[in-house]
This record gives C-alpha cells, structure tokens and sequence, in this order.
C-alpha cells in the first residue's frame, strides 16, 4: 500500500471511530482496532500519545473518567527501611532512579493496561551558598566600641515623655469637644432657664 493510502485510509478510520465513539461504541472500537492492525501490517510504529488514546487490545477510545481510567505511578518500591539501610551501606547516588514515573492507562472496555514511560525529572540544582569569613579580632573590638548600650534611665524617661505627651493632647482633645459642643452665648451667659426656679 502506497504512503497516500495509507494515510487517506488512516485519517478514514480514526474520524470514522471517533465520530461513531459516543453512539456505537462497538463499531468505533472495530474500526479503531482495524485502524491498530493496519498500522502493524505496514510497519508504522504507534507513538505514546496513540498508545494512550486508543486500547491496543480492543481499540475502545479511551478518556478518563468515562470509563477509562489514568493513574501515575511513581516507582517508588522501595520501602523506608530499605533505603535508610541502604544509605548507611553505600553513599547516595544523585539520581538513584534513572527512569521517571509511569502513565497508567485502563481501558473501561476490556480491563487492559497501557502504560507509557514519562522521562525522568530534571535534577535539583541547589546553589552553595559560601559562608561570609569572619572579621578579624581588631574589627571585633571596634564594633564592640561603636556599640554602646543606652543606660536604662533613658529609655524609660523617654517612654515616659511620650506617655505624657498622649495623656496631654487626650485632655486637651477632650477639652476642645466640650467646648465645641457649648453654644457661645451672648452677654454674661445666663439664659433664661438659670432664672427660672425648680
């Protein structure tokens, strides 16, 4: 079969599945799998992105959550006593699992895995940070001088100034409130309810 028809019957088969994946899953599942069966026949290797797609095994379309399902598997098989035994025998190795964590696919349809390799992460580059060198013992004694401490009296009589200084704009606050709220009154402040008996 010439490249262009295999394409053209490709491209056939897979919008052909798909377009038949929600009403006849059956037939979808058929035509993906003859799909599967033509690529082997001719050669062409399945990438992982078509791997994942469709089931090898019955060429249902696989989506998680309708009935597939997607797990990531880190190899992690090691336990923690392992490991710890493990350390204390031999020096770590900066990368003592080369291969990365794994995409597990389960088809609804049939019950089979796909799984796909994922690379391995990058390492972790930590910067060292290098420790400052300490002064020498001459700039020690000239920090020490520079430093004097403040008495103690200082500090309070300072605290206590600024207590008085709030305690005096309070009073004086207060004082222009009632003021304000007073009416000035004309001539020597009496008003005609100071004449008036009880």
């Amino acid at each position: 079969m010439s490249s262009t028809d295999l394409t053209a019957a490709l491209n056939f088969l897979t919008d052909a599945g798909h377009l038949l994946a929600t009403t006849a899953p059956e037939i979808s599942a058929f035509l993906m799998n003859q799909r599967g069966n033509l690529l082997f026949e001719n050669e062409v290797p399945k990438t992982d992105i078509q791997r994942q797609h469709v089931c090898s095994c019955c060429g249902h379309i696989m989506v998680p959550g309708n009935g597939s399902t997607l797990k990531i598997d880190h190899k992690r098989s090691l336990d923690k006593k392992s490991r710890s035994a493990k350390a204390h025998k031999q020096k770590r190795t900066p990368c003592s699992n080369p291969s990365g964590p794994t995409k597990v696919f389960s088809c609804g349809h049939c019950d089979k895995f796909t799984m796909i390799n994922l690379p391995a992460p990058a390492p972790v580059s930590r910067r060292k940070i290098k420790k400052e060198e300490r002064p020498a013992a001459s700039t020690q004694a000239q920090i020490l001088q520079d430093t004097t401490p403040l008495p103690k009296g200082t500090a309070n009589a300072n605290s206590k100034k600024r207590a008085k200084s709030r305690k005096a704009g309070l009073l004086q606050a207060l004082l222009e409130q009632k003021n304000a709220s007073q009416p000035s009154r004309p001539g020597l402040g009496l008003s005609l309810t100071d004449f008036m008996k009880k």
